[in-house]
């Protein structure tokens, strides 16, 4: 992704602040988590770096991203890291677990079992720095690709070559996913297939940008008080619209200046979302609404970039987390998770028509997915 300048300061700020209910994570918490895991961490992973295709600084964007989920499911489930445990004696929520998906070098993986937090990082190719880590981190680090389950449900999967996971997590985990690309828009799709009656909580950090299909695809820009923008906010008129209108649009060419004027801008806050990030979030955003959740947008701030993260489903976990944590299988909660399953069928047939419906894209999706697993394999044998 593109760096857009920022301080070293590591911080969540939340987009719009109205009609809060007061319990936006605190930019300071953040930062001395920060200070903390960088001082315990950040020399280590620097002497045990062997990714030759990535910089040693992106142990630093882990560890500031690592502080920032810590703290956000402080203020979500009242769970605490290891160490402050070991200093209180008084007891803590119990954490539901994480997924990373596509967790790359499994850095914020390992950050977030060494302080405690139960989980595990899937990637469609093992990492040598997966060797650098403790054996029982390792086991929670696994090479499997992702095959959406509408996508499972048309295809024969035999012989795909590759271990699988289809998004089918336990209740409550928590979703991950950090520079996913062609998981970015499927995050919210797979939050709530995987408990339709309750859907997973997320947190989403656009980089590239891919249909369903996982081919490339840059979604138009939203507008302000355009259709686009209307239809994140929940116009169906308005969302026909923008299906009308969603195209591969490209960046102009021609004007050199005109074009380094534009790349500048995406690189501020207010031009963000003409980027073809922001243009990711805001489609993401959209996905996510239209299938119910409420979704928060925050400035992610790391050290030397930011980015928008979102956050689906905090609220309802932040307020409903202790006291209804157990089975949900009423009725009334049977015909909601109905509904969910038919609004995501009805997004997931909109999105593949643009590569030619549901089964061309999830033949075109493995294609890709087994393709990527086999050259990054080699990739990473090589070096």
């Amino acid at each position: 992704m593109e760096r857009r300048s920022t301080s070293r300061n590591v911080s969540l700020d939340w987009v719009e602040q109205g009609n809060r209910d007061g319990d936006i994570v605190s930019a300071h918490l953040i930062q001395n988590t920060y200070a903390r895991l960088k001082l315990q961490y950040a020399e280590k992973l620097r002497q045990n770096w062997v990714e030759q295709l990535e910089s040693p600084n992106q142990a630093l964007e882990q560890l500031s991203l690592a502080a920032c989920l810590i703290e956000l499911w402080r203020s979500m489930y009242g769970t605490r890291p290891a160490t402050e445990q070991e200093q209180s004696l008084k007891n803590t929520a119990s954490f539901p677990g994480f997924v990373d998906l596509a967790c790359g070098n499994g850095i914020l993986v390992y950050v977030l079992l060494m302080e405690g937090y139960k989980g595990v990082g899937f990637d469609a190719c093992r990492r040598k720095s997966w060797e650098t880590f403790p054996v029982e981190i390792q086991e929670c680090l696994e090479e499997r690709i992702f095959i959406p389950r509408p996508f499972v449900d048309v295809l024969d999967l035999q012989g795909i070559g590759a271990e699988i996971h289809t998004g089918d997590f336990p209740d409550n985990t928590f979703i991950i996913s950090d520079h996913a690309d062609e998981l970015t828009v499927w995050t919210p799709i797979m939050a709530a297939l995987s408990s339709p009656s309750s859907p997973l909580p997320f947190f989403v950090v656009p980089c590239c940008s891919r249909s369903l299909a996982g081919s490339s695809y840059r979604y138009p820009p939203p507008k302000e008080r355009g259709p686009v923008q209307r239809s994140l906010d929940g116009d169906p008129e308005a969302r026909k619209v923008d299906d009308s209108i969603e195209q591969n649009l490209q960046p102009a060419s021609g004007d050199l200046r005109a074009l380094r004027a534009i790349k500048i801008e995406e690189k501020t806050e207010s031009g963000f979302l003409n980027s073809m990030i922001g243009s990711l979030a805001a489609k993401t955003m959209g996905v996510a609404e239209e299938i119910g959740f409420n979704v928060e947008k925050t400035w992610l701030r790391t050290p030397g970039a930011i980015n928008m993260a979102l956050i689906g489903g905090r609220q309802q976990v932040t307020g409903e987390w202790i006291k209804n944590r157990g089975p949900r299988d009423s009725p009334m909660e049977q015909n909601q998770a109905d509904a969910v399953l038919k609004k995501i069928m009805e997004v997931v047939e909109r999105e593949c028509s643009k590569d030619g419906g549901v089964q061309v894209a999830a033949r075109l999706w493995v294609e890709r997915t087994k393709s990527l697993h086999q050259e990054q394999g080699k990739v990473h044998e090589a070096k």
